[in-house]
């Protein structure tokens, strides 16, 4: 509503107020006279009446009807009537009249005061109550609100925990707060069944969770939780425990520490239990050992014919020579000069053919590796009179790129020809089926030369600074790229009669020598495998393990004793 319109509004109401206290005196006024014309003196009530009335709408028209009450009481009732004229003996009653009608007029509107007071006060308490309901309500529903949350998130805590003891004992993890400056701990209840103590007959503490340690690990122990106490750090230790009855377990112990200026610092920690995976791992490791020696045997099977072959060529060469020496003998004069030659390569031929058997029943041995500094292009000899038969048998051709001069390697010579039969076997059987094409395998070695940015496809690129590479390349079938990643892996074969294990433990000897076995595609056909052995610092002579004599002498050797 416009300002404007209000305050005629309430000019109209104000003057609306004064009309009705005039009336109510005028009123007063009529009834007044009306009843002294029957007789009955009693006008001036009327008069506070009208005084009362006007005084409760306002404390204005009040007064105006107190001025308008005198006026009419003075004008029509006090002698002499019909006149404003007072006497003086009239002017007691005059004044009553006129303290009377204030005091009318006091009243009532103290009276409209205090009842609108309490209608005010009714209304605010009426406001508050209210207000404090809808707080109630609100507060009441809030309250429920919290309740459902707070039964959930207990609901939630009781399944988190129950999650948390079920995760524990499936993984054998415990958990435990230990308070240093005490020594008291609180133990999950996995930890009370990792160390088979009763949860009820003991209390946790730390001299109890240190007696269970291992003596001959509790110096370790204890040196690494105060370190990480002291500097505030975490810790890591892995120990053994011994149980009441006196079994032993292996466990990893986990910590860490909080500090908090306010409070005493607190170490948090885990246990886990590592005896089943330890057993395993020991189990895992003496199967692979196992598996590799059964590898062994299957590929003698393969090395018979090679065998033979290595066997026969020495021992011909020894009845050869043996039957030169007798003629030598039996010349008249005896050639002695030419009969000691003969008999000088008996004795080689000899020490040769025992060499071979010692190396073939190192093969099938469970003899631990022996390292040593052996020269590596001897190895590959070794392996190429070992597989000549096969290779001679399949129509395989060999080429050899072998780098003269090459540092020695530190590994075990007998494992180390294991890993190169079985490359070169792999590489045979891969081009069993190949026709149309020359089936070649190619063995190099050489220094590595892996620090060149781009590395070309005649020389892969093998992480290993200072080593001795050895690449043996087919023109087979190839390799699939989808399956480089997986022919390492234990048990992945592409063969239909293969059993998955030959490169797996390829790699795991080139490892443990501190090497790399890879592989990859060859061009423009074929599969190349290399691997990288660290070299060692130059030694004496007489510390290295060499090769045998080399082929070409082996097949002159042949030739004289067919001769």
């Amino acid at each position: 509503m416009p300002a404007a319109s209000r305050n005629t509004r309430d000019r109209l109401l104000a003057t609306g107020r004064y009309i009705i206290a005039a009336v109510s005196v005028v009123a007063a006024a009529g009834i007044s006279l009306l009843l002294q014309e029957w007789g009955v003196h009693v006008f001036l009530f009327a008069f506070y009446a009208a005084v009362v009335g006007a005084a409760w709408i306002g404390i204005g028209p009040g007064i105006l009807a107190v001025v308008l009450s005198v006026l009419a009481v003075q004008y029509f009732f006090t002698p002499p009537e019909w006149s404003f004229e007072v006497n003086p003996e009239d002017v007691p009653f005059t004044g009553t009249f006129i303290i009377c009608a204030i005091m009318s007029l006091a009243w009532s509107w103290q009276r409209k005061r205090t009842e609108r007071a309490l209608q005010q006060a009714r209304d605010t308490l009426d406001e508050t109550v209210q207000q404090r309901t809808a707080e109630l309500v609100e507060a009441n529903a809030a309250l429920k609100i919290e309740i459902v949350e707070r039964q959930a998130a207990e609901e939630e805590l009781r399944r988190s925990e129950t999650l948390l003891a079920q995760g524990q004992k499936l993984s054998h993890t415990a958990s435990w707060t230990l308070q240093p400056a005490t020594g008291e701990m609180r133990w999950s209840a996995e930890l009370f069944d990792i160390f088979e103590t009763d949860r009820g007959g003991v209390f946790p503490s730390f001299e109890l969770f240190r007696d269970k340690v291992h003596p001959d690990d509790r110096v370790r122990f204890d040196a690494a939780v105060a370190m990480a106490v002291e500097g505030s750090t975490n810790f890591s230790c892995e120990v053994r425990i011994v149980l009441d009855g006196g079994a032993i377990r292996h466990v990893h112990a986990l910590g860490e520490v909080r500090a908090d200026p306010m409070r005493e610092k607190e170490v948090i920690g885990t246990v886990m239990d590592l005896t089943d995976r330890k057993r395993t791992e020991q189990a895992l490791h003496d199967a692979q050992a196992e598996l590799a020696r059964t590898l062994r045997l299957a590929t003698m099977a393969e090395l018979t014919a090679s065998i033979a072959h290595e066997i026969n060529q020495p021992l011909a060469a020894i009845v050869a020579n043996a039957s030169a020496c007798v003629r030598f003998l039996a010349r008249g004069p005896a050639a002695l000069g030419n009969a000691r030659e003969a008999a000088d390569c008996i004795v080689s031929d000899g020490t040769r053919a025992g060499e071979v058997i010692t190396r073939i029943r190192a093969l099938l041995s469970k003899q631990g590796p022996r390292q040593v500094a052996v020269d590596i292009n001897g190895i590959i000899g070794d392996v190429l009179e070992l597989l000549r038969a096969t290779l001679e048998r399949q129509r395989i051709a060999i080429h050899t790129d072998l780098a003269a001069s090459l540092p020695p390697v530190m590994g075990d010579a007998v494992q180390l020809q294991q890993v190169l039969v079985n490359l070169v076997t792999n590489a045979v059987e891969a081009m069993s089926g190949i026709t149309g094409r020359p089936r070649v395998v190619t063995i190099r070695s050489g220094m590595d030369r892996s620090s060149i940015d781009q590395p070309s496809i005649d020389q892969p690129s093998i992480k290993s600074a200072g080593a001795v590479l050895v690449t043996v390349e087919d023109t087979g079938a190839g390799l699939d790229p989808q399956e480089i990643d997986r022919i390492f892996d234990s048990f992945y074969t592409t063969k239909p009669e293969g059993i998955g294990v030959g490169l797996s433990i390829s790699r795991s000897i080139i490892e443990a020598h501190g090497g790399q076995l890879s592989a990859s595609p060859a061009l423009p056909c074929g599969a190349r495998f290399s691997f990288a052995l660290p070299v060692v610092k130059a030694l004496p002579e007489k510390d290295r393990v060499s090769a045998p004599a080399v082929p070409e002498q082996v097949q002159e050797l042949a030739g004289s004793a067919e001769r």
